[in-house]
């Protein structure tokens, strides 16, 4: 899995075609577009260096407990996070600037990924999601670049030494991916897949996912799948790790 090397130079020479065309269609933004990059800088971290949601969010129930909706909003984007503190629990998108690479605990090592910093700037974005969108623009579509991602800690505890639920380490023949989907003006979708791990190898770096081929869309979601499986479905962490999220509008 090794990175595009020639990425930023592609980036120049497409920056620079754009220049000479007009918008035509939707897959095609012109300079009078403003251009927003989602760093994840603007969020106050607890103690620990991360944020899931907290008690400031929408009270709702979960499982009988009580539940907090939370969202992290930057330049109009929302990334939703849902809080359940008496099961110490989240899901959605969360918020880190852990540094640390390894994984022992469920709290706090799960906010950790494998390159130890973030993209750029100190904050980065942990993707754990059951359902949860992003918003991407009040639900008006925008032209999406990309994003850069790498790997949750967790996950590659996981792909190293096994997940506890099926056996063994990831070998040749294991893979995990994520699927990121974009829901168009009029319902319909679009999608893009991430190799996290395949071939015996995983992501280890930051990488960057072109996500310039699903047009106009009005909102983001995850999935993952894997070759680890039980009768209930994935077993090895469902994370991924995400910065610098490139929006045209």
């Amino acid at each position: 899995m090794k990175t595009n090397k020639f990425f930023g130079l592609a980036v120049l020479v497409c920056g620079f075609a754009l220049s000479f065309t007009s918008c035509d269609n939707e897959d095609n933004p012109v300079n009078s577009f403003k251009t927003y990059t989602i760093s994840f800088e603007n969020q106050a971290l607890n103690n620990d260096g991360y944020w899931c949601g907290d008690e400031s969010g929408v009270k709702f129930s979960n499982w009988g407990a009580d539940a907090y909706a939370c969202n992290y909003v930057e330049s109009g984007v929302s990334f939703p996070a849902n809080y359940t503190p008496a099961y110490l629990s989240w899901t959605g998108y969360a918020i880190s600037n852990r540094t640390a690479t390894t994984y022992a605990n469920m709290i706090p090592d799960q906010f950790n990924n494998t390159t130890g910093t973030a993209h750029s700037g100190n904050k980065y974005c942990v993707v754990y999601t059951f359902g949860e969108t992003i918003d991407l623009n009040g639900g008006e579509p925008v032209w999406v670049n990309g994003f850069w991602y790498t790997n949750d800690a967790w996950t590659v505890d996981a792909i190293l030494n096994g997940d506890g639920m099926t056996p063994g380490a990831f070998d040749a023949t294991d893979w995990l991916k994520c699927t990121v989907t974009g829901t168009k003006a009029d319902g319909t979708t679009a999608s893009v897949d991430i190799d996290l791990a395949k071939d015996g190898e995983y992501v280890s770096e930051w990488k960057y996912c072109d996500l310039s081929s699903l047009g106009k869309v009005k909102d983001l979601s995850f999935t993952f799948d894997g070759s680890k499986k039980n009768s209930y479905g994935l077993t090895t962490p469902s994370y991924m790790c995400i910065d610098d999220l490139q929006i045209v509008k």
